[in-house]
């Protein structure tokens, strides 16, 4: 029986924030030439571009960007769902970077996307280095965690938010149900078919949770740890 596959990038198809190995990005074209495939990131469609590349974008039935807050079919937009924070969330995410521990900050610290915000104590314009030093913090301090809970446990004051750690340095915070269990959906809606769905933060708090909890009896949802896994996974779906 024919299925849709649905695959995150970041930390799934690429390392965090880099473009996709080239022997891979070969065997992966082929796969979305052969099969339904779409793709779903936190970051949006240029970020996208340049981490996959334009042939296997054009390749894909669609990519879900902004955690699932554009769609995007043949390089065009298909839907857009804005969002605008609270001011009490923006005055208490910079209380944040003051209230911080770590001691390197870059800037661009609260990224403002379609349908959603990302937010970096390091900030997003640190370099591939200090996102790793601060990943590796990171891991032991519980930083993000305690942001995230934070914010969870207060959400109706910053306007019912909802908010999932993605990558190594940042997370997503945007309405609730605004994540993307929006393309679990949608492509549910547009073939009707099982769902194979690989992602690398599935964990608690993770930016690809949602999508997992949207699937149904009959789909499927893979914890990846890397592209090298991603592509093992693949090849037991592969289409003979």
């Amino acid at each position: 029986m024919k299925k849709v596959f649905l695959f995150d990038i970041d930390g799934t198809l690429t390392p965090p924030r880099q473009k996709i190995d080239k022997d891979f990005a070969g065997f992966f074209l082929q796969f979305a030439r052969d099969h339904i495939v779409y793709l779903t990131t936190g970051s949006d469609y240029d970020k996208a571009l340049e981490q996959v590349g334009e042939e296997i974008i054009a390749a894909c039935c669609g990519v879900f960007t902004c955690c699932s807050n554009e769609f995007w079919e043949a390089n065009k937009l298909v839907y857009e769902r804005s969002y605008y924070p609270s001011p009490s969330l923006v005055s208490f995410l910079n209380n944040c970077l003051d209230e911080s521990d770590y001691p390197t900050q870059t800037g661009n610290h609260i990224e403002y996307r379609k349908g959603m915000i990302n937010f970096s104590v390091v900030g997003r314009n640190a370099t591939l280095q200090e996102r790793k030093a601060y990943h590796l913090w990171d891991s032991e301090a519980g930083e993000r965690e305690a942001i995230a809970n934070r914010i969870l446990m207060e959400s109706e004051k910053f306007g019912d938010v909802d908010v999932s750690i993605g990558g190594e340095i940042s997370m997503d915070i945007y309405p609730r149900g605004r994540d993307k269990s929006q393309s679990v959906a949608t492509v549910r809606q547009l073939h009707g078919l099982p769902i194979v769905f690989m992602g690398d933060k599935l964990g608690e708090n993770g930016n690809d949770l949602p999508a997992a909890k949207a699937l149904r009896e009959g789909d499927m949802a893979c914890w990846v740890n890397g592209w090298e896994m991603t592509k093992l996974l693949i090849e037991s779906h592969r289409e003979k």
